[in-house]
């Protein structure tokens, strides 16, 4: 008894020497609940926190995934390739003896290992079909002795399959705590991950454990890959020594390990484009066309476009494309951030303003709207348009108006905006040219220029005329005025000869008349008998003789 204690002492001892690889280490899942703040109560990372002590949802130890779906992934990165030795799982019980009701919902998962973020292509640690109610038990221990650097849990509730009747409707991954044993480094083994790996080893990766190669490289063979290929060749080709071409051409050892041995060297690696034991194995696509790592098949400088992953076998996830899935596909693309996974080109073409085939440049040119296809307006200075819409952001040409600036000036306004009128001196309908302003019938008489904006010279020479017509009709009218006081005044010199000689008459009759007239008379002689008639009386004397014979004056 006190054997089986010491020694089941032993075994735990051995099993907790190795470090826990993956304590708080990245973790992602699938299905994250869906309602705040249990997306992070219970996210991936609660299932590397090194806690699970409480393992219930109201201990916040626990990951616990998305309801109501019919597969669940949850994985932790290791960060590095490591040498696993064991993996133990401790599943959600709420606290409840085990087995408990949570057995149902971790029935029947799978646990891989992988060098890449996906299952299918790394190795299956376990998987079984349990038809027994109440297994597996909520606490495993996995041995799973392999080279890897991610831990995936899945299970799933696919619909149209036939489960054990006691299995849970859908699939979840309540994890309480996720631990990866083994060595950190795997070119070491043993307890304390302090023992190299044989020279032989391919990569010098070994068993965790035991350490035995994983493989050998080329020329070797046996579990620690340390007898060479002539040696084997001498034992095995009934004593005879032979060369190592020999040995490479021999029909007799077809799968030998030491068909790839020659006598030029001892490392030879595989072709090109492939990798693995007996570089059975075709490489991934690798950057630019590289070869992959003959050994493990990694990619040493990532990924070529389209693809991602350690081994660059994994497809793009939609929505992104190019080297190592790096680039994301554009979000004008007119299905959202689809495209193709190798160019970047958007599946169903692009958003109204953006250019062919990315979908990451703007309309230009001249162009705006689907598929960069319709015109821009005359915008000021000749500026691009809105890529989408068209709209002429700074304002349009000369000559035009509207938001695009496809509409012309009205008839009678041309210019910026259509703020100018036509000048008054266009001709007969008063229109111009929209852009320039130039007269479309020419200009009204008198008036010249692109715009009629110049008076003619024949203009001012008829104003001269007309000014000339009155200089010359008010000197005629002198003329004729002075002609006309010229007549008057020799019709006065003989009108004043005439009354001379008038005179001499009148005197005579005066002097016959006056004798009637008293003598002695002071009346004084009236010089309006001149101009009395000569055969009559004058009618003044007429008047001045009444007056004398009255009396009165």
């Amino acid at each position: 008894m006190t054997l089986f204690v010491s020694q089941y002492m032993l075994l735990v001892t051995c099993i907790r020497a190795y470090e826990n690889l993956a304590l708080r280490k990245p973790a992602w899942q699938e299905h994250n609940w869906p309602d705040k703040p249990y997306d992070v109560e219970w996210g991936a990372a609660k299932a590397v926190d090194g806690m699970d002590t409480d393992r219930s949802a109201g201990g916040t130890h626990c990951t616990i995934s998305g309801p109501s779906k019919t597969t669940a992934t949850w994985r932790v990165d290791l960060e590095s390739v490591v040498s696993i030795s064991h993996i133990d799982i401790y599943y959600r019980t709420d606290n409840l003896p085990i087995p408990s009701v949570y057995t149902s919902g971790f029935a029947g998962f799978f646990l891989y290992v992988s060098n890449t973020t996906s299952k299918d292509d790394g190795h299956l640690c376990f998987h079984e079909i349990q038809n027994v109610t109440g297994t597996p038990i909520e606490i495993q221990t996995i041995r799973c002795s392999v080279h890897g650097r991610y831990v995936i849990y899945y299970n799933e509730r696919i619909q149209g399959v036939t489960y054990p009747s006691y299995y849970s409707q859908y699939a979840n991954n309540d994890l309480c705590e996720v631990e990866v044993f083994g060595c950190r480094d795997p070119k070491y083994h043993g307890l304390n991950c302090d023992q190299p790996c044989p020279d032989g080893c391919q990569e010098k990766r070994c068993d965790v454990k035991t350490g035995q190669c994983l493989g050998c490289i080329p020329g070797y063979q046996g579990p620690r890959c340390s007898q060479d290929c002539l040696v084997y060749a001498t034992k095995t080709m009934e004593g005879r020594p032979v060369s190592g071409q020999q040995i490479m051409l021999s029909p007799r050892y077809p799968t030998s390990p030491c068909m790839s041995y020659s006598r030029f060297s001892v490392h030879e690696v595989c072709a090109v484009q492939t990798y693995g034991l007996e570089c059975s194995l075709s490489c991934g696509n690798c950057s630019d066309g590289e070869t992959c790592h003959h050994a493990t098949g990694m990619c040493p400088r990532g990924c070529n476009k389209g693809v991602e992953g350690d081994k660059c076998q994994t497809p793009c996830q939609p929505g992104y494309y190019g080297k190592n899935c790096g680039q994301r596909c554009s979000e004008n693309c007119k299905v959202t951030n689809h495209c193709n996974r190798f160019t970047g080109d958007c599946d169903r073409g692009c958003k109204p303003g953006w250019k062919i085939p990315t979908c990451q440049e703007e309309c230009d040119g001249g162009m705006y709207g689907a598929g960069c296809t319709q015109s821009c307006g005359p915008c000021l200075h000749n500026n691009q348009c809105h890529h989408i819409n068209g709209t002429c952001l700074n304002g349009c040409s000369s000559g035009y108006q509207g938001w695009n600036c496809k509409e012309k000036c009205p008839s009678g306004y041309f210019g910026i905006n259509c703020e100018n009128k036509c000048t008054v001196y266009c001709g007969s309908n008063g229109s111009c040219d929209h852009v320039t302003g130039i007269c479309e019938s020419g200009c009204k008489e008198g008036w010249s220029g692109p715009i009629c904006g110049t008076e003619l010279s024949f203009h001012a020479t008829t104003c001269t005329d007309d000014n000339t017509a009155i200089i010359i009709s008010l000197v005629v009218s002198i003329i004729i005025v002075l002609i006309g006081s010229v007549i008057n005044f020799l019709m006065w010199k003989r009108n004043q000869r005439n009354a001379k000689k008038g005179e001499n008459c009148t005197s005579e009759t005066r002097s016959a008349h006056n004798s009637d007239i008293p003598s002695g008379s002071n009346r004084v002689r009236s010089p309006y008998a001149e101009l009395g008639d000569l055969d009559k009386p004058n009618t003044y004397e007429e008047l001045h003789h009444y007056t004398e014979s009255t009396g009165e004056v």
